[in-house]
């Protein structure tokens, strides 16, 4: 007997089927939409929330901030990464998981693109964060008093505010790379825990960066092509014109990027440290699970020119120092510079005769070589395959000694052309010629400074830029000092360089510096802000970058008829638009 199961088997009229076809088939469709929903909402995973913000003046915490971004999806989080300029307080209240890596810049201060959102969380207006699990990431360097300050006050202010801090904060060394690693492990699966599951994902680049194959433990053989003293005979001082082949490399950089360089000690400062503490060279210690020689641990790899805190703290105790001892415990850092003022780690060896460290100790106590960070002095599309440094040599007396800087003298005295040098690129993304070729720019670089804008003026000499640019450079004798002059004058003549002050600081009784540039041309230099201009400074952070920023307010304060306070408003708001931006240091 067969069974009646579709509408065409059942007693019914014609219409009454087709009426019924239609109704089972609609019932059909629906009920396949609602099993497929109910399917996808089983399916589709809980979006794990996490936004990390970067604090950086020369890049390194940004790289870190997008290699965390990326370890992150192996915890199933989602994570955003937030230039701290782009965003205000609001990112916080939105984020319920939060990650902040930030390095520490000049005497304890916040990054340049960290201070404004600072100056609203340190605020009473702050929002309270109860609910928002954090962890910090310090990047630093123990030879500065403030050693990760930066961090250390977003840490304190974050769990003021009521956050939850989900692991303790990490403070890294120049030696970074492994310390953050062990930071992230710790944290994110931590992190993955708290909060909420299923919170937007807040809008930021995600993407990792393209990330060069070169790096500090992997860095680029590149060969020095040409150098050249660049000061007239009977200057006071040495700045060195260097180029490097980049041929077969792939590498690539921008005009702001900065090259690390990793040196070497001099010769003879390694041969004076080895005969004060009695050995040949030839020994091959137990040192980092390598084979290396004495002689090259202290040629290559560890810093035995600038003493580390834990090396001075070290003699002084078994010198029974007191005094020494009562400044490192006060953290009377302005004694203790004063005491260590031109002094090396062989100096300080030899002040303390009995006192004997065994190998092991000093090893230990002695800091890895730091690599170098130059501004970048060309454009990659003017020199191809070339990239440029500008570097005063260091050279001092003290006492009967003669004292020389770690890397620029031993590129200066012992590198010769043809010979290679490890390096590696330091992106800086802020730190760039404007993407509005019909930006003006000005640009603030006494000494050295200038590199980084030999670099923008040639990129915009070659992209035949329309917009006006303004080089306000100087240093001690335009005689003797006035570096790169040919080419500057070149640009002027190309009407590449659209204005020019010196201000030579020994040609005249009265000292003349940058910053009185400024303030003669203060009218003018506000019309061009006024146009939308970047001002960009490069160089010395303790003395002139302060003075420069000090005449900046003054100019706008003054030519822009403001208070006080909106004169601060306005250089915070080009701070933000990444109008004002320096490399200093």
């Amino acid at each position: 007997m067969k069974v009646p199961h579709l509408p065409q088997d059942l007693p019914f009229n014609d219409d009454q089927k087709t009426w019924l076809a239609g109704f089972f088939s609609g019932l059909h469709s629906r009920l396949l939409v609602k099993e497929e929903s109910v399917v996808h909402a089983e399916t589709k995973p809980q979006v794990k929330g996490l936004t990390i913000l970067y604090g950086t003046q020369t890049g390194n915490a940004e790289s870190v901030a997008y290699e965390t971004a990326e370890k992150a999806k192996e915890y199933g989080l989602t994570a955003t990464v937030h230039d701290m300029d782009d965003v205000d307080a609001q990112i916080f209240v939105k984020s319920s998981r939060i990650l902040i890596v930030t390095s520490t810049y000049g005497e304890g201060e916040m990054p340049d693109n960290a201070e404004n959102l600072w100056q609203t969380m340190k605020s009473d207006n702050a929002p309270k964060l109860d609910g928002t699990f954090y962890s910090i990431l310090a990047l630093g360097d123990t030879s500065y008093d403030e050693f990760c300050l930066a961090g250390k006050l977003w840490d304190e202010r974050l769990e003021e505010l009521g956050a939850t801090r989900v692991t303790s904060r990490v403070d890294c060394d120049i030696d970074f790379e492994q310390p953050a690693e062990e930071w992230m492990i710790a944290t994110l699966p931590g992190i993955a825990d708290k909060g909420d599951d299923g919170e937007a994902v807040a809008d930021g680049a995600s993407a990792p960066k393209k990330k060069s194959k070169f790096g500090r433990k992997n860095p680029l053989q590149a060969t020095l092509k040409e150098k050249r003293v660049l000061n007239q005979k009977g200057s006071s001082k040495e700045i060195v014109h260097y180029e490097f082949s980049l041929e077969g490399s792939g590498e690539f950089y921008k005009a702001g990027d900065a090259l690390n360089v990793i040196p070497q000690n001099q010769p003879d400062l390694v041969d004076a440290f080895l005969e004060h503490l009695k050995f040949s060279g030839e020994e091959k210690p137990s040192w980092n699970g390598e084979n290396h020689s004495l002689r090259e641990i202290f040629t290559r790899f560890l810093d035995i020119r600038t003493p580390s805190k834990e090396f001075v703290k070290a003699l002084a105790e078994s010198a029974s120092d007191h005094k020494l001892l009562e400044m490192i415990a006060n953290e009377d850092n302005s004694a203790l510079n004063d005491y260590l003022w031109g002094k090396d780690t062989l100096d300080l060896l030899r002040g303390y005769p009995n006192v004997t460290l065994s190998l092991a100790e000093v090893l230990s106590l002695l800091k890895p070589i730091a690599p170098r960070a130059y501004s970048i002095s060309s454009s990659l599309n003017k020199h191809n395959d070339e990239v440029h440094l500008t570097i005063g040599s260091v050279r001092y007396k003290n006492g009967e000694r003669s004292y020389n800087g770690t890397c620029s003298t031993w590129l200066a005295d012992i590198v010769e052309t043809g010979e290679k040098v490890p390096v590696y690129f330091a992106p800086n993304k802020s730190f760039a010629v404007p993407e509005d070729d019909k930006a003006p720019m000005i640009m603030v670089g006494p000494g050295t400074g200038i590199a980084p804008f030999r670099a923008f003026l040639e990129e915009r000499e070659v992209q035949a830029s329309p917009g006006d640019n303004w080089l306000i450079f100087g240093d001690r004798n335009s005689a003797t000092d006035f570096i790169y002059r040919d080419e500057i004058e070149a640009l002027q003549e190309k009407g590449v360089l659209t204005k020019l002050d010196l201000a030579f600081s020994r040609d005249q009784e009265e000292k003349i510096y940058v910053q009185d540039k400024m303030r003669e041309n203060g009218e003018e230099l506000f019309a061009w802000l006024e146009r939308g201009g970047y001002f960009f400074v490069c160089g010395d952070a303790y003395y002139m970058a302060k003075d420069v920023d000090k005449a900046l307010h003054d100019v706008i304060e003054t030519h822009g008829k403001m208070s006080e306070d909106d004169a601060k408003e306005y250089v915070n708001q080009m701070k933000k638009q990444k109008r004002y931006v320096r490399d200093v240091y």
